[in-house]
């Protein structure tokens, strides 16, 4: 009898340690900036796949559009950037998942801004991974919650 109440102990610790790990959403958002010349909207969907997309808009300028790829390394995620032709490499934006939050902690200072990137919340609503965002063209800003912006999806 003993015995089993400590094995059921330990299952039940090793449930909640499983449980107690943070999963990935599919899309999170922030915004910042220390004037509203300077301020900008980040938003990045990850896709199960290791995909991402992410878009940055500063205000009064055309969004920034990234293809990357990512990892989660228990509380680190790390998105490597996609190359472009004719274009020079990012260096990968690395953050550190803090309560549900995305907290940039190394990113490209010439992609990203001398402050880097604002932290990373989860867009609200069913906030799941697709499958894939290899497609993407760009994020649906109006809704994030809905599918990106793909060449088909624009005609």
């Amino acid at each position: 009898m003993r015995y089993r109440l400590m094995l059921v102990a330990v299952m039940l610790v090793s449930v909640s340690t499983l449980n107690a790990a943070e999963k990935l959403k599919g899309v999170y958002s922030g915004s910042g900036g220390f004037t509203s010349e300077a301020h900008r909207v980040l938003m990045v969907e990850f896709g199960e796949d290791g995909t991402a997309i992410l878009q940055q808009t500063w205000t009064g300028k055309d969004p920034q559009i990234w293809h990357a790829r990512w990892v989660k390394d228990g509380k680190q995620v790390r998105i490597t950037f996609d190359p472009v032709k004719d274009q020079p490499a990012i260096d990968p934006l690395l953050c550190e998942m803090k309560h549900g939050t995305l907290t940039p902690t190394a990113w490209d200072s010439k992609a990203m801004g001398l402050l880097g990137p604002p932290p990373l919340t989860p867009f609200g609503g069913k906030n799941v991974q697709q499958h894939s965002v290899a497609t993407c063209q760009s994020l649906n800003s109006g809704n994030p919650s809905n599918n990106c912006v793909t060449w088909d999806s624009r005609k």
